[in-house]
């Protein structure tokens, strides 16, 4: 406690830095281990209506952008938390050719 107190009194600056960085990385490493610990859980989850298309790519472990490309809509018209139904819909077809068009392209990608 006495350390403490001396590094208060002498270079508060420094350790209110120091304390600030220690804060900063256990909120990252936290964010980190609960990003490993879901995303473990979620792979090649059953693909529903709601998910958006970087939701699938991340579950799938395929690229977000070719896997964007694969709903056939026009590259101004697509973007990462675009979901499935609104991209069928923005495509013309149903929601269900939609989901078996990406998966064939998530199969023919993973053959390779």
């Amino acid at each position: 406690m006495k350390t403490l107190k001396y590094l208060w009194q002498t270079h508060r600056y420094l350790l209110l830095g120091f304390l600030l960085a220690t804060l900063l990385t256990l909120v990252f490493l936290t964010r980190f281990l609960f990003s490993i610990i879901y995303w473990n859980g979620h792979q090649d989850v059953v693909i529903e209506k709601w998910m958006p298309v970087g939701y699938i790519a991340r579950s799938y472990d395929v690229d977000r952008d070719w896997l964007m490309l694969q709903t056939g809509l026009p590259e101004g018209e697509f973007h990462p938390r675009l979901s499935i139904q609104d991209a069928a819909e923005k495509a013309g077809i149903s929601y269900n050719e939609m989901r078996g068009r990406l998966l064939m392209a998530i199969d023919a990608q993973r053959g390779q």
